[in-house]
């Protein structure tokens, strides 16, 4: 079981090296780099494109903010509906440190009552 774990980490370790080759890769070029004065001259639709993408943008966040609203509310109305099918337990909180009120504490009561009759 050692051996396949210790296997797997150096696959796993060589797999991200390769990763973080791979994405470095594409900056390393055989191309001149000498910088360029020519600056190319932006095309007129693009302020377009970018207020459009902009307003697109805040669309769809409002509309997710929306779903996530819904979302939330159907689990609440959800919750409510089988909160009224949880049978109560009389001394039994979800949160207590006691095993009162526990099948297992009633059984001992029980046994003990048995034994002494």
């Amino acid at each position: 079981m050692l051996n396949y774990l210790l296997e797997l980490l150096v696959m796993v370790s060589l797999g991200l090296i390769l990763y973080l080759l791979a994405r470095v890769l594409p900056r390393v070029s055989d191309l001149d780099t000498k910088p360029s004065r020519h600056i190319p001259v932006p095309h007129w639709a693009t302020a377009y494109f970018e207020r459009f993408d902009e307003r697109a943008l805040a669309i769809l966040e409002k509309m997710i903010r929306r779903v996530r609203l819904w979302v939330l509310k159907i689990d609440n109305a959800l919750l409510g509906r089988l909160e009224r099918f949880r049978r109560p337990v009389a001394g039994k909180t979800p949160f207590s440190s006691n095993n009162e009120g526990s099948p297992t504490d009633e059984r001992a009561e029980d046994q003990k009552g048995d034994s002494s009759a």
